[in-house]
């Protein structure tokens, strides 16, 4: 196993038990970049990925996907129909292709939550990815305290 394969391994690992943590009731929202292209084969991985996704699944993609399904996560940038600037995240520097490495990942039952989540062109920073927003419309409960 190479270093990149075990950081990749401690990474999953520690995302699985970190999102063990936290209680069913509470809203789960994830933001990363997680160098996943995911693909399109929404129907292979229904309730993960919707059918917006962006070009081949790569190995960190099969990683992500199966974080999700485990999880009851979804790839929320994947469920809305935009534009290519406004789906992909990064260019690939040699194919010079677009792709889709940055995601928005909240639980399933929280999709109508979502308003909308793409890529901004023109945010300032030092990266070569695209910025990633997500508008969404959450309804939250105050927490009882015990008595």
């Amino acid at each position: 196993m190479t270093s990149s394969h075990a950081a990749k391994d401690k990474f999953y690992e520690d995302l699985h038990a970190l999102l063990a943590t936290v209680l069913n009731e509470d809203k789960l929202i994830v933001l990363g970049d997680f160098n996943a292209r995911v693909g399109t084969d929404h129907a292979a991985w229904q309730g993960v990925l919707g059918t917006h996704g962006l070009g081949s699944c790569n190995d960190n993609g099969l990683l992500l996907l199966r974080a999700c399904a485990e999880h009851r996560l979804l790839l929320t940038n994947t469920f809305f129909r935009l534009p290519m600037w406004e789906e992909a995240t990064s260019m690939h520097p040699r194919s010079r292709r677009w792709q889709l490495l940055n995601y928005v990942l909240v639980r399933r039952r929280d999709r109508q939550d979502v308003l909308v989540t793409k890529a901004i062109r023109d945010a300032d920073g030092w990266t070569d990815h695209r910025l990633v927003i997500s508008q969404m419309r959450l309804r939250l409960q105050p927490r009882r305290r015990p008595q």
